[in-house]
């Protein structure tokens, strides 16, 4: 997965979930520097979720290269469980526009849109990709305002139409009344070797504070092979 579309993920980790409609703003950094902000619009009930998210590149990077991205993830909910029926990713370089859009059958996303390419030896199967959710989604099921109980438990799958990873967070800390989710974003499937020789595990970690009567993330740290990266909820 190219290093900005682990920036993009890594700065979707701040979703806020309430039982209405909610924005929030998002600020990501790389090698110190922001290259990045982002809106988000999120809805959460007992049966279904939505998600939208509009990023753009800002500063250096923006002034560099023009990049904007908008995502969009809906889906039924059963407790803990996230089951997507639509995902669509919108991708404007200001050169280039590209469109993916995921539609999900019994737990198998149906990848249409230009960006798709054949990836032939090293494509992903269905019987791989099966349970796995859309990016979005996966990073709103682990990142979303949870009970104490509930951080720290979670290994889940995510698909983007070409490349399968996973997102866990299993190793826990606390201290000061925070909790530290430590774990790993794993590249699986669709890579070619060379990029696999790049790096094909990432450590993450997400700090939680207390808000009300639940849990919610603050600050999201990871590696990528290109450094650091960074994000803030403003």
């Amino acid at each position: 997965m190219p290093a900005f579309r682990i920036c993009v993920l890594l700065l979707i980790l701040c979703l806020p979930t309430t039982g209405i409609a909610e924005q929030s703003r998002f600020a990501l950094r790389a090698l110190g520097v922001k290259v990045g902000e982002m809106a988000l619009t999120s809805d959460l009930s007992a049966s279904g979720y939505a998600v939208r998210g509009r990023l753009s590149t800002t500063g250096l990077a923006g002034a560099i290269r023009r990049v904007s991205f908008v995502l969009e993830a809906q889906g039924r909910r059963d407790g803990n469980r996230f089951l997507p029926r639509l995902y669509v990713e919108d991708m404007d370089t200001g050169r280039r526009e590209s469109r993916v859009r995921l539609d999900y059958r019994n737990g198998v996303a149906q990848a249409s849109g230009p960006k798709i390419s054949d990836r032939g030896e090293y494509a992903v199967t269905d019987a791989q990709q099966r349970g796995a959710v859309d990016p979005l989604t996966g990073i709103f099921m682990v990142l979303r305002d949870q009970d104490t109980d509930s951080l720290c438990t979670l290994r889940q799958k995510l698909f983007d139409g070409e490349r399968l990873t996973e997102i866990a967070l299993t190793r826990r800390i606390e201290e000061n009344g925070q909790i530290r989710c430590l774990g790993a974003f794993t590249r699986l499937a669709g890579y070619p070797p060379g990029d696999l020789r790049t790096g094909s595990r990432f450590p993450v970690s997400v700090t939680y504070v207390p808000f009300g009567d639940v849990m919610r993330a603050t600050r999201v740290e990871a590696q990528t092979i290109y450094g650091a990266a960074v994000v803030v909820r403003k």
